[in-house]
């Protein structure tokens, strides 16, 4: 786990520098999906500290494996050993118009179980870490959910993904049912902050569909050990390969899920 937050504070180090200079700001699929060279440059550097120590480990990252068509199905079959689950910037728009909701995410796995999750936001300087079965962190200090009894009483985000930015999406709906029943919805932009802000009781609960491996690997670990539960639309447990998410104090859960569904 050392190495892997000495890598996340070298790139957020790396990340503020950078965003002194004018940014190269590239479309991938609409203006709503965009990467910097910033991106670019934290995501090589993980990787190159990550081969140089860790040569026999695999590594899956946003920016290099990202635009592959099988990019959700990529973790459908446990992929062995150990291996590395990258984002370089999570919440890269919040990160273009230097709003300081944006992390690194780095998650190890190990055949195919999350292992260890990292997320750290260099602009506060807050790093949140959990190791399975060894309890979450921010910074130094342990991390619990929120005690929230009643859906009425939750603080609830979600998140658009680009290609459903429009009207009449499914999300636009979902939050239409939220409405009057959680005390209200946010939309962040940034899932891996989103799920730790839910493991340390800032929110109660978080859903979205189409995310990523990497939007979840690091999020998915820090949650689970302050807590609370993830699971998929149907109530499962979540899985990499699952592109809905749905993640709670677990008290909740049950009535997120059936207002969404």
């Amino acid at each position: 786990m050392q190495d892997a937050i000495r890598y996340v504070k070298a790139a957020g180090g790396l990340i503020m520098e950078l965003m002194k200079k004018p940014l190269q700001i590239q479309e991938k699929k609409n203006q709503s999906d965009l990467v910097t060279r910033v991106d670019m440059h934290s995501e090589h550097f993980l990787r190159d500290q990550i081969c140089r120590d860790y040569p026999d480990h695999w590594i899956l990252s946003e920016e290099t494996d990202g635009g592959r068509e099988d990019s959700h199905m990529m973790l459908q079959e446990p992929r062995q050993g150990y291996g590395w689950i990258i984002d370089p910037i999570d919440g890269t728009i919040n990160f273009i118009h230097h709003l300081s909701h944006f992390a690194i995410s780095v998650g190890v796995m190990k055949d195919g179980c999350p292992l260890i999750g990292i997320v750290y936001n260099p602009v506060t300087d807050e790093l949140y870490s959990a190791r399975k079965h060894g309890g979450a962190f921010l910074n130094d200090d342990p991390i619990h959910v929120g005690q929230e009894q009643d859906i009425c009483e939750a603080l609830l985000a979600t998140g658009f993904q680009a290609k459903d930015w429009k009207p009449n999406s499914v999300v636009v709906e979902q939050i239409g049912r939220m409405t009057g029943k959680a005390r209200s919805v946010r939309i962040l932009g940034a899932a891996s902050l989103d799920l730790c802000l839910v493991a340390s009781g800032g929110l109660t609960g978080f859903w979205h569909d189409g995310l990523y491996p990497w939007d979840v690997a690091a999020g998915l670990v820090i949650l689970q050990e302050a807590g609370g539960q993830v699971t998929n639309a149907a109530g499962k447990a979540f899985e990499l390969s699952d592109t809905t998410l749905v993640a709670s104090n677990s008290v909740i859960h049950e009535a997120l899920i059936s207002i969404l569904v």
